[in-house]
């Protein structure tokens, strides 16, 4: 079952717990449902398409976040995720800010629900820094230069004139909407959080990640992987890891997603905050 705003990327109503894949910026769900297919089948996997992209090519974009996320929410509502099963939000980057916020959300219109949240490749800002900050407009060409500094964009995209516009648009589009989540408040969300990162991201260093405990009731446990912005389709040991923080929702012992990893993964996988 798929939802104009969540796309089933492995439906598997027999799942013992549920993921949802939130998307960076610029993006779309369909590197995520690749992604989704490394994972096993006791976990039922769906992705965020955002408009304007994908499936939703023809529908205008939208840097409205109340209204993002509002979306998102009645989305979750109509396929009934969470109901009778834990759900795991993931959110990468720009999708780590939706992921905080769709938690909050969801724990006030469903305290009941079994939720955590694993926030990837997103420093923590606090709101309270943005206040009275007038927010920037990029021109184009900055737009570029930030697309090749985080290395996500195919170079051959880029070169072709039309293909440019529309990834520059796409790309304007979600750096206002990401502005607009970072200023929200982040009260501190009593679910648990995981967060993590790739040891080469130049735009968005490990130090980087640690502020997130600010913004959980309870510590956080971090993991850094090898890579840079989009590690996590690079490194084959996110979905092993992915899938061990979901079975830890479930109480499931998986052995692939438990498989004991190196002794320095170890250290990084108990990492608390």
């Amino acid at each position: 079952m798929s939802d104009s705003v969540l796309f089933a990327a492995k439906n598997r109503p027999d799942a013992a717990a549920q993921l949802l894949f939130m998307h960076h910026a610029g993006g779309s769900s369909y590197t995520y449902m690749q992604l989704a297919q490394n994972l096993s089948d006791s976990i039922e996997v769906y992705c965020l398409e955002l408009a304007g992209r994908g499936a939703r090519f023809l529908e205008p974009l939208n840097a409205d976040a109340d209204a993002v996320l509002e979306e998102i929410l009645d989305a979750v509502e109509r396929l009934q995720l969470g109901r009778d099963k834990p759900l795991m939000l993931c959110g990468h980057s720009l999708g780590a800010e939706l992921a905080y916020q769709t938690a909050h959300r969801l724990r006030r219109k469903a305290p009941e629900m079994r939720l955590g949240v694993i926030l990837s490749a997103r420093g923590y800002i606090d709101p309270v820094d943005l206040r009275g900050r007038p927010r920037e407009s990029l021109s184009d060409e900055e737009i570029l230069r930030l697309l090749e500094q985080y290395e996500g964009t195919p170079p051959e995209v880029l070169a072709d004139p039309e293909l440019r516009t529309y990834v520059v648009g796409v790309m304007r589009n979600d750096l206002m909407l990401l502005a607009a989540l970072a200023g929200m408040p982040k009260p501190p969300l009593d679910v648990p959080g995981f967060i993590a990162g790739g040891d080469s991201d130049n735009r968005v260093p490990v130090s980087r990640l640690t502020g997130w405990r600010r913004a959980f009731a309870a510590p956080l446990t971090q993991r850094v992987f090898t890579g840079g912005h989009f590690y996590l389709f690079a490194d084959n040991q996110v979905a092993p890891w992915i899938e061990a923080r979901v079975s830890e929702l479930t109480g499931l012992q998986d052995s692939r997603a438990c498989a004991a990893p190196s002794r320095e993964k170890q250290d990084l996988t108990s990492q608390v905050l």
